[in-house]
């Protein structure tokens, strides 16, 4: 009976993990957390949401990199480039120079700079969709 009971309490503590899991994925929360400007609902399908995200964006993919390239005092091409909802804001992913930053698309704001690949390697990293972008070889 204790085996059964001990059991039972494994399958209850896992599905209380998955939903909490679940929920922090439906919020769309990540490490680091950030504030944008721009409140995004996601739930659309994607081809709606990049329209949608595309029409919220106030700064250009042009000069999200432009504010990237700034940022880390370099003139290197952008190796992805990504409009997308991270923390619920509407953010542009620019990568360059080894380097991932974070730009407001409100405001131009850099949010975030961190080595490129860093979320992944933390285990943080969260799949977001995204519009807008380009990824290297395109």
């Amino acid at each position: 009976m204790k085996k059964l009971a001990a059991v039972g309490l494994a399958v209850t503590a896992l599905a209380a993990l998955g939903f909490s899991l679940a929920d922090k994925v439906q919020k769309g929360t990540q490490s680091p957390a950030y504030q944008g400007s721009i409140p995004v609902q996601e739930g659309q399908n994607e081809a709606q949401e990049a329209n949608a995200y595309l029409s919220l964006a106030k700064v250009s993919q042009q000069e999200a990199v432009a504010i990237a390239q700034k940022a880390l005092g370099t003139q290197a091409a952008p190796t992805k480039v990504q409009l997308g909802v991270e923390n619920g804001y509407l953010v542009w992913e620019v990568v360059l120079a080894g380097q991932e930053v974070k730009v407001d698309a409100g405001t131009g704001q850099v949010l975030h700079q961190e080595a490129y690949g860093q979320e992944e390697d933390k285990g943080a990293h969260e799949e977001h969709e995204g519009a807008g972008g380009m990824e290297e070889g395109e």
